[in-house]
């Protein structure tokens, strides 16, 4: 189910291609969901909601469904899984998405693209798990909605590896030989365009929410929500490389402005994030970054 090599489709025609696959979820996610459901009478929707928040490709699953079935007295855009799940209901839920494919499936010739796929959908889960802190610190008017925009913030990759891992792996292998280079140059290389604008294509071509797909959007940085988004989800790319990465000073200092804080709370902040969220590591199968978090 790969583009090939040679070929370098329009951004058009990897909207077609992309709204016509069946986007699947981690196998994991799909176990735990089983699990809920064997005991649906004793759960609540906040239990499905926390399962959710795991996995950026369920969540999207999730918002699509609802945006292709808002009735016509619904006025607003539903911007969260919480919301969604209240108007779907568990039983709904279940009925429409406990029969997704497992990515584990889909990439069964492809265990380099599973691995990458995985790692990325760890790093978006460590991302909404910053967002979290930090929209919480902020008093963010509603916090969930910059957690799910950091989780659906890299989709365009995830996806890319999905469905041209042979592509996605050349893009990964420039910027590896030209240190310093800059991913959204590579991707335009490769692909003829960003991640950043498949990504808001894709966001406009599904009707996603408007405020989501604003919130993704890096051209309004100057917004503080979005620069929440952005800095989650820069400190969490920058985290994966390696606890001593040299940008993650800067994202200290950019958590450090937003929250009108010092350096050192930043850097807390940032290091009690990842130590929570590393007793999630097994979700992912993706070693924790808090392993190499130097004792204190």
């Amino acid at each position: 189910m790969t583009m090939a090599l040679h070929i370098k489709p329009s951004l058009n025609d990897w909207l077609i291609k992309l709204s016509n696959i069946e986007i699947p979820a981690m196998q994991y996610t799909l176990d735990q969901m089983a699990h809920l459901k064997s005991k649906s009478d004793d759960i609540s929707i906040r239990d499905l909601s926390q399962l959710i928040r795991h996995d950026p490709l369920l969540t999207l699953r999730l918002i699509r469904f609802q945006q292709e079935h808002r009735r016509a007295v619904q006025t607003s855009d539903v911007n969260t899984v919480d919301h969604v799940l209240l108007m779907i209901g568990m039983t709904g839920f279940f009925r429409e998405f406990s029969t997704m494919p497992a990515i584990e499936n889909t990439l069964h010739q492809s265990p380099s693209a599973l691995i990458s796929i995985k790692k990325i959908i760890s790093r978006s889960y460590l991302a909404a798990k910053i967002a979290e802190s930090l929209g919480g610190q902020r008093h963010d008017v509603d916090p969930v909605e910059v957690i799910t925009a950091s989780l659906l913030h890299d989709l365009a990759e995830i996806l890319l590896w999905l469905i041209a891992p042979e592509l996605a792996q050349q893009i990964a292998l420039h910027i590896q030989r030209h240190p310093g280079s800059r991913s959204h140059d590579a991707q335009k290389l490769i692909l003829g365009f960003t991640n950043n604008e498949l990504q808001t294509a894709l966001a406009q071509h599904w009707h996603l929410p408007a405020l989501l797909t604003h919130l993704m959007d890096e051209r309004h940085i100057d917004e503080p929500r979005v620069r929440t988004v952005t800095i989650a989800t820069s400190t969490a790319r920058h985290l994966v490389h390696h606890w001593q990465d040299p940008a993650l000073p800067d994202d200290y200092q950019n958590i450090a402005d937003l929250l009108s804080c010092d350096d050192d709370h930043a850097y807390a902040l940032v290091r009690n994030v990842m130590i929570k969220a590393a007793h999630e590591w097994s979700w992912f199968s993706v070693l924790p970054v808090a392993s190499q978090i130097p004792q204190q």
